[in-house]
């Protein structure tokens, strides 16, 4: 067990990123909980009840409620870590903004518990939404529900039967995986909350090579949202959401890959905010590409364009508006041919 300090707080905990880690912590998932602490500042909601269904060591949740004044209660939640967040809230008591609770419930029970919160976290190992299913109906209207999916084979295109499984979709492994991944998830959220007649707004991501974090808005039923298909060709970079069976740059068969979201992924309005608010440099960067992004289902690689075409690989910034989901990705509304005539200029 080792001490550490993230943002305000100090807390121990076990750098080991396993199942078996006493008490798990990881410290490359800073950025992740830098921009939990921007996004709820820039939302700036205030009296707000949370709960981090999986608190671990209890940093998120401690770094919420002292680095935000959104929170009136807050419940750190943990089956396995009970004593240690006890005692990690206990050493934090001068910087914390708010009462905090700490409780070892299993997590699939959280429903069972009968309260209502305006903020719920579900960053679990693996799969979140067995425990969504839970916390849907345990979430206020309006409220925000931020979920973590560390099984990235499944929605990545490498286990296609568990993503069939799990989140109700064909996964393949393309060039734009994030992608894909990012958008089943989505998807499978607003499922989830349409079982309780309600529907979701995604406010904003981050995924990762080993996760997909989404925090979404919980609304009314709203039946106008776009979900569909992708269709990407076996053999070239051709990809639409136009439904088809064969290729229109190569006449090659199509595979469909979904059903997916195919709406906006983030708001616009609130990730300008957050870019506008921050002095962190590498934080800045991350938002100041993702505010121009268009909202175009997929991406390209320059990688991907000039080895199939077999030219020189050329700046992103050449074909199209970048993203946030790859160094060498860029979106556009050019079809395919386009693209690559562009490569072999």
């Amino acid at each position: 067990m080792e001490v550490f300090r993230e943002g305000k707080i100090s807390f121990t905990a076990e750098n080991k990123q396993t199942r078996d880690a006493e008490v798990f912590f990881n410290p490359e998932r800073k950025f992740d909980r830098d921009m939990n602490v921007l996004l709820l500042n820039t939302i700036g909601r205030k009296e707000l009840s949370g709960i981090d269904v999986f608190g671990g060591s209890g940093v998120r949740g401690l770094r919420l409620c002292s680095e935000t004044d959104s929170f009136s209660s807050f419940v750190i939640n943990d089956i396995k870590t009970y004593e240690s967040i006890s005692k990690n809230i206990e050493d934090n008591k001068d910087v914390l903004k708010c009462g905090i609770e700490c409780t070892n419930f299993n997590a699939i029970d959280l429903g069972a518990k009968g309260k209502r919160y305006d903020y719920i976290d579900i960053d679990p190992f693996g799969s979140p939404i067995r425990y969504s299913v839970e916390a849907i109906p345990s979430l206020n209207l309006g409220g925000i529900i931020a979920v973590t999916a560390t099984d990235t084979a499944a929605l990545y295109g490498k286990a296609r039967k568990a993503c069939a499984v799990k989140y109700g979709a064909f996964s393949y492994k393309t060039q734009y995986f994030r992608e894909v991944g990012l958008r089943i998830m989505i998807k499978r959220m607003e499922e989830v909350a349409n079982l309780f007649y309600r529907s979701i707004t995604p406010l904003f991501f981050d995924v990762r090579k080993h996760y997909v974090r989404v925090y979404l808005k919980l609304g009314r039923v709203n039946l106008s949202r776009k979900i569909g298909y992708i269709y990407q060709c076996s053999r070239c970079p051709y990809r639409s959401v136009e439904e088809g069976s064969k290729c229109g740059h190569c006449g090659s068969k199509l595979v469909r890959i979904g059903p997916l979201w195919l709406d906006k992924t983030f708001d616009k309005g609130l990730v300008e905010k957050m870019h506008d608010s921050t002095d962190d440099g590498k934080i800045g960067k991350y938002l100041g590409v993702l505010k121009d992004e268009s909202d175009i289902p997929f991406f390209y690689t320059t990688a991907e364009i000039s080895s199939f075409t077999r030219t020189v690989e050329k700046p992103v910034e050449s074909f199209g508006s970048r993203t946030v989901l790859d160094s060498k990705g860029f979106r556009s509304d050019l079809d395919i041919d386009r693209i690559l005539e562009m490569a072999k200029k």
